[in-house]
């Protein structure tokens, strides 16, 4: 048996971690990472004109975006390479020509001072360097830009200070603050004479992943075996705070149901994959809790909130129509699926006592988390109150919340995790669909 974990290891660590997930909206993927990693490159270009004349300047851009037509695509540790060129019909007085790369948070659009958190820059022609400022003809600038991974944000009266990894581009209609990147080539010409630029927006991918989950699901993933709950597996598990389900029963009796909820560990999620849970129900009212270990009954989700940078922190910044805004912003993204749990004999059926297993599906397209400044895009999962027909529960409030993280890519020398559900028991992906509110346009298909 030692010999065999060890094998497993081995082919385990042999995995490539190079490769990020497919972001496709339709289809999940499950399936091993491909041995050779494939990587496409798509040159986008941006011109100049006057007139019904062929473009005098020309901006080409290289990427990870499927399509020309798309906007350009960098993920973390990508660099901006691409070139400048120029055709000119007669002599132009240009002073310089510099290209120019910078992210920036847009407060909303009452707030006209954005924010610039990075902004790097390449001078690819200047008359300082040439006997003569006057260029005519055909010319030609390769130019590299860096993407930091990281900044570093001085304290003032409206930032919180500190380092924070460059979040993923984010722009959402109903709420105000957006995070937006551009690539700007500015041609610079002598006083009095207008200056020309050439400009693109492009979206940036944090390469975010978590750490490995426990051997045994490790292992589980890999043979597609089931998973093994906390018992079996206590290093795979993060154990919540048992809470108390309470309400009245057929308009007649007040009831209590005591729950365990467990989490997959560790409590970082790759968005297009599943969240593992285990939930178990203990009562002795046995009709109450026939009620409440109904799939449909538990109500488990992946819950968002966003936090808009200030000034625009003072307005409403959730768009949840449904959401009481002042009590609890947050928006339901991913409803959890619920399944009886065949672990160990008549598990989910013991006198007293009621067992689960769930999961899940996160939607491919989430944001991953984020905090730039105050700027932030965070996560939980939150047990909301239990949904039966003859059960009225005592409030309206969350039971238990749990903070996770949601990243881009999947945990390095892993499998990837798959899906358990029962196509019976799985009713969360049509709830997800109309949750999610999908409009940064990064939910297209990519690979390395």
């Amino acid at each position: 048996m030692d010999d065999y974990v060890q094998r497993i290891v081995r082919t385990l660590d042999s995995m490539d971690p190079t490769i990020p997930p497919s972001y496709s909206p339709v289809l999940p993927v499950y399936s091993q990472r491909p041995s050779v990693p494939r990587r496409v490159i798509t040159e986008h270009q941006y011109h100049l004109t006057s007139g019904s004349k062929p473009p005098w300047a020309t901006l080409k851009v290289l990427s990870r975006s499927p399509t020309p037509s798309h906007l350009p695509v960098f993920l973390e540790g990508d660099k901006i390479t691409g070139s400048f060129t120029f055709d000119l019909e007669r002599s132009d007085n240009i002073v310089s020509v510099s290209a120019v790369a910078k992210g920036q948070i847009i407060p909303g659009p009452a707030d006209k001072e954005a924010f610039t958190f990075f902004e790097v820059a390449s001078t690819l022609w200047s008359k300082e360097n040439e006997r003569s400022g006057k260029l005519f003809g055909h010319y030609e600038w390769p130019f590299t830009l860096d993407i930091p991974i990281t900044v570093t944000i001085p304290g003032t009266n409206h930032f919180r200070s500190g380092t924070f990894h460059l979040p993923q581009t984010f722009l959402e209609r109903r709420f105000p603050t957006s995070i937006q990147y551009m690539l700007v080539v500015h041609v610079s010409r002598s006083k009095f004479r207008v200056n020309s630029r050439i400009q693109t927006m492009f979206n940036y991918v944090p390469a975010s992943r978590p750490s490995p989950p426990s051997l045994l699901r490790r292992l589980a993933y890999l043979e597609n075996s089931p998973l093994l709950g906390p018992e079996a597996d206590p290093e795979g598990w993060h154990s919540l705070p048992s809470f108390t389900v309470r309400g009245i029963v057929f308009s007649a009796r007040q009831t209590a149901v005591t729950c365990n909820l467990w989490l997959a560990k560790p409590l970082c999620y790759t968005r297009g994959a599943p969240i593992p849970l285990v939930i178990t129900l203990s009562s002795t009212d046995t009709q109450a809790l026939d009620l409440l270990s109904a799939p449909r009954a538990i109500s488990v989700h992946l819950r968002r909130r966003l936090k808009p940078l200030t000034p625009a922190s003072e307005r409403s910044g959730m768009f949840d129509a449904n959401a009481d805004l002042s009590a609890d912003p947050a928006e339901n993204m991913a409803a959890a699926a619920w399944w009886p749990s065949l672990e160990g004999p008549d598990a989910s059926q013991r006198v007293g006592r009621r067992r689960l297993e769930g999961e899940i599906q996160l939607p491919a397209t989430l944001k991953p988390s984020a905090q730039m400044a105050h700027f932030a895009v965070e996560y939980t999962v939150e047990v909301l109150p239990f949904k039966a027909s003859a059960f009225a529960p005592a409030d309206n409030k969350p039971l238990l919340k749990q903070d996770v993280k949601v990243v881009t890519m999947f945990a390095s020398n892993s499998p990837r995790p798959r899906a358990y559900a029962p196509p019976q028991y799985n009713v969360a992906a049509e709830e997800a669909r109309d949750n999610y509110f999908n409009a940064d346009g990064l939910g297209h298909v990519w690979r390395t």
